[in-house]
């Protein structure tokens, strides 16, 4: 849907009764943290590299099995390129197994049109 509407939509000019392409692009969209998981496919925020941002991975607490984040002052911040080098190389594996731990690797399941 997405993609139709950035090559455009043919509409009608109330005004004037003309046809002409409407063309949208997203610029910024908000949400809480699972919207925003979702929207961005990632694995949630309760996984090992659930930041959108960065790469900082999470450690599993050993009474409870809940993840969290140790403070860390250096943060490999993730870029643009590089999230869509991971999700291209995610939707082109073919082993199952391999695209379950790459997931878990890098925090998302598998491309999306936002990305693009």
């Amino acid at each position: 849907m997405l993609l139709k509407i950035l090559e455009g939509v043919p509409c009608i000019d109330g005004r004037t009764n003309e046809q002409f392409i409407l063309r949208a692009h997203m610029l910024t969209w908000t949400g809480d943290i699972p919207a925003l998981s979702k929207s961005l496919n990632l694995t949630g925020h309760n996984s090992y590299k659930a930041c959108r941002f960065c790469m900082l991975k999470g450690t599993c607490h050993p009474s409870n099995h809940h993840i969290y984040y140790p403070s860390s002052t250096v943060y490999n911040i993730r870029s643009h390129d590089d999230t869509i080098d991971m999700a291209k190389l995610i939707e082109e594996e073919t082993n199952e197994t391999r695209k379950g731990e790459m997931t878990k690797e890098t925090g998302y399941f598998f491309s999306n049109h936002f990305f693009q």
